[in-house]
């Protein structure tokens, strides 16, 4: 006679607990990284911001935030709008004779989160005009959005690395 026998198989009571603590470990990694990449928008700079990161978790989102302080930062990232200006003279002088325009090469470009080499140009001969058009333009470079794209495609199998290991540590992998 042939016998069929089944033996039940329990699964472990789930561990929310760990769950919880390797995805937001995953988290703050990700923060940092974050971070990170936000940083490579300002290595040829001479006065860098100081990037701050938020993790938050919660029972229906999950959130990250990296901001920073920096007013030049957010001008550079926002843009401003030029406006002419024109010589004027000093208190006490009349008129001036021209505004003093110094050659520059930005040290960041709209499209890319990489600083590169730039600022006054050495030895270039200085421009002195009577008007200068649209002074103090600055093309938004929108380093957030750049970064948002990026991470965007990252976390998705970043989120989902967690959620594995996280599994075969409570015992619910496949």
């Amino acid at each position: 006679m042939i016998g069929v026998s089944f033996e039940p198989i329990i699964a472990p009571p789930f561990n929310e607990g760990i769950l919880r603590l390797y995805v937001l470990n995953e988290m703050r990694k990700i923060a940092t990284e974050i971070k990170r990449d936000f940083s490579r928008t300002v290595t040829t700079w001479n006065t860098k911001p100081k990037f701050s990161s938020h993790v938050g978790f919660g029972a229906t989102q999950l959130k990250i935030e990296v901001t920073t302080e920096d007013e030049n930062y957010a001008r550079v990232s926002d843009g401003t709008a030029g406006k002419p200006r024109v010589a004027r003279g000093f208190v006490g002088v009349t008129g001036a004779r021209a505004l003093t325009i110094i050659p520059y090469i930005p040290k960041t470009t709209r499209g890319s989160i990489d600083a590169k080499p730039g600022g006054a140009v050495e030895g270039a001969p200085v421009i002195f005009r009577r008007y200068a058009l649209n002074a103090g333009k600055i093309r938004p470079r929108k380093f957030d959005d750049l970064v948002q794209a990026i991470w965007e495609e990252k976390l998705p199998d970043r989120l989902q690395q967690a959620l594995d290991a996280a599994a075969v540590k409570t015992g619910f992998a496949f």
